[in-house]
């Protein structure tokens, strides 16, 4: 067995014919004219190494061999990568896994029109052209509020009916088919010290309070001086969303009617850390202002 590496692909190959597609389709993905493949000792250990999310993994063989070399890895459609399959020749390109959310179908389409081979999509919606709303949503960056929701709905398509969702940040109790946007900016700033715990649980009250979906959030911001704040970053790292911070010049170069503070403009240099960086971050309107609680401050905008 041997491997190769070309950005996000992990290509794999058990034969020499194998071995020669493999460089072939590496030169293509990456425009390059020579590869060094790497010897593999154990496959299970390189389907481990390389089972994650936003990688592609193509296994040039036999589709069985993909299969059972990834089943004791697969989780989640929400979060698994794409898996390929390709025959040593080069005449067929399989999805195994991931075809939608992790782009597996597109990305077999565009394989094999890079080696002159056939694309083997069956997923229902491909075949007959339907709209894929878990295509969609991931062309968009969309989450989706259910994925059985998202499975119904396209049911309803292929048997000819009409089927609706709604695109929306707001945290919703009826049941329906949402998309959420990645749209909602959280200013935050606190006293040192203040516990992950703490501004988690903050953080989601205020959400829940004002109907907003945790999923919703694309970034964290708040004051330079708080760029080292260990649960302000623990916060940003469990939303996987960055942390941004500004200077108080910055912060108060923003034009707009803020919850001003002679207290905290005399200790961080700007009377309003959460609106104003929010603002800062360019978002359109402040949904939630100010709100204080046991020294911590919060205040969620929306960038569109």
């Amino acid at each position: 067995m041997e491997r190769l590496t070309v950005g996000k692909y992990n290509l794999i190959c058990f034969t020499d014919a194998g071995k020669k597609l493999m460089l072939t389709l590496g030169e293509k993905l990456n425009d390059r004219n020579a590869f060094d493949a790497e010897n593999v000792e154990n496959l299970s250990d390189f389907t481990s190494e390389v089972f994650n999310e936003g990688n592609v993994l193509i296994y040039i063989g036999a589709v069985a061999i993909a299969v059972r070399a990834i089943a004791p890895f697969v989780k989640d459609k929400t979060t698994d990568p794409a898996v390929l399959a390709i025959d040593e020749q080069g005449n067929f390109v399989v999805p195994v896994l991931s075809g939608h959310i992790g782009g597996a179908n597109e990305y077999a389409r565009q394989i094999a029109e890079l080696i002159g081979a056939i694309p083997v999509v069956t997923t229902a919606t491909d075949i007959r052209g339907e709209f894929a709303v878990d295509v969609f949503a991931r062309k968009n960056n969309l989450e989706i509020n259910d994925m059985k929701m998202a499975k119904e709905f396209s049911a309803k398509l292929l048997r000819g009916e009409d089927a609706v969702f709604t695109v929306s940040p707001r945290a919703h109790s009826e049941d329906g088919l949402f998309l959420i946007p990645k749209c909602l900016v959280v200013g935050m700033g606190c006293r040192k010290g203040k516990s992950f715990e703490e501004l988690e649980e903050f953080l989601l009250n205020t959400l829940k309070e004002n109907y907003l979906d945790v999923r919703a959030i694309k970034a964290m911001v708040s004051i330079d001086i708080k760029k080292d704040e260990e649960g302000l970053k623990m916060l940003a790292d469990s939303l996987s969303v960055p942390f941004v911070t500004y200077s108080a010049d910055t912060l108060m170069a923003q034009e707009g009617d803020f919850d001003s503070s002679e207290l905290v403009l005399e200790k961080t240099g700007a009377d309003n850390v959460c609106e104003r960086a929010v603002s800062a971050y360019g978002a359109e309107k402040i949904l939630v202002h100010k709100t204080a609680k046991d020294g911590m401050t919060i205040a969620i905008g929306v960038q569109t």
